[in-house]
């Protein structure tokens, strides 16, 4: 078998054990030399080195190259976020210099999760890190605070609502948004909003301890697994997301009937305090 079949191959392989150790519906963005798991909250680079000749004529295995690769490629698959929907995390961190520093250290620190080689000393590396801690702690938007007193949480003119809970109601433990039918793309800081452009969940209601340990909400492409998921608890309201908002933002919309539903749950302000919220996508493409 000739060394490039033998390469393809291991790749061929590790990909496929790659995928079927995950769970199948996790969202997947395929990019150049990598991937966005947005499930898991892992990014993964992969870079690539030939033999070089050394001074007795002999061709020498470059891991170290290999490993340098991935790390560039994965700092351009970094700069590729999207952070909301009209700046990604390369324009941002292209004006302030310490924030470019602190994502091309994430890129560095990223650990080696798998390294093949071929029989013609060609080596293949494959680097993964998260966003969870560091990397969200760099680019998360600076109005996303620790969450202001309840008492102070006063967002627009928000229309009256019932306060009083059904009999017998269980209060809701988490946010699902069914934004299956959007062309939505997976982004660090989405916000929703209703109808009538109230904010519902954006960096009011966010304490940025919990989104920087957690993400500001999960992505999953499946809505049984979404149903399923520790992170919504035991009793998620469950909304069907309407459109996008027109602007640069691009923020999901909801009814107004979602709305007063929402507004109703006196435990809201805890459970989106602390990003208990998934967003249920089509899989990336």
């Amino acid at each position: 078998m000739k060394p490039h079949q033998i390469l393809i191959l291991g790749s061929f392989v590790l990909g496929m054990t790659m995928f079927t150790a995950k769970a199948l519906p996790n969202c997947l963005q395929s990019l150049e030399n990598g991937h966005i798991d947005w499930t898991t909250g892992l990014f993964t680079a992969t870079g690539h080195a030939s033999p070089e000749i050394n001074a007795e004529g002999k061709a020498v295995a470059m891991p170290g190259s290999a490993r340098a690769c991935a790390t560039r490629n994965l700092i351009a698959i970094l700069k590729q976020i999207k952070i909301s929907g009209d700046l990604t995390v390369g324009e941002y961190a292209s004006t302030h210099d310490a924030i470019l520093a602190g994502i091309e250290k994430v890129a560095q620190d990223a650990r080696v999760c798998r390294q093949l080689y071929t029989s013609a000393l060609d080596v293949e590396v494959w680097v993964e890190a998260t966003s969870y801690g560091r990397f969200l702690q760099l680019v998360l938007p600076d109005h996303i605070r620790e969450i202001p007193k309840i008492s102070e949480l006063k967002q627009g003119s928000a229309e009256p609502v019932d306060k009083t809970p059904s009999a017998g109601a269980k209060p809701y433990t988490g946010l699902i948004v069914d934004a299956r039918t959007l062309n939505f793309e997976p982004l660090l800081y989405p916000t929703i909003v209703s109808e009538q452009g109230r904010e519902i969940y954006s960096s009011v209601f966010i304490s940025r301890e919990f989104a920087v340990q957690n993400g500001v909400c999960a992505y999953l492409c499946d809505m049984d697994q979404a149903l399923a998921s520790a992170r919504i608890g035991s009793n998620p309201l469950v909304i069907k997301a309407l459109r996008k908002t027109g602007d640069k933002i691009g923020a999901i919309v909801m009814s107004m009937a979602d709305a007063k539903t929402l507004d109703r749950e006196t435990e809201r302000h805890i459970f989106l305090k602390e990003c208990r919220v998934i967003v249920v996508v089509k899989p990336p493409v």
